[in-house]
């Protein structure tokens, strides 16, 4: 994404902002998803 960001002009600070909200929303969409089953190892 910092690539695209680039390609568009954005200056560093703006990035940076854009980059690190993009970050707290992956993080929180993977802090509120339900539990991942684990894979079970027929080894």
């Amino acid at each position: 994404m910092n690539t695209e960001f680039i390609k568009m002009n954005l200056p560093q600070r703006e990035r940076l902002i854009k980059l690190n909200k993009i970050a707290i929303s992956q993080m929180k969409a993977l802090i509120g998803a339900p539990p991942i089953k684990k894979l079970k190892y027929n080894g």
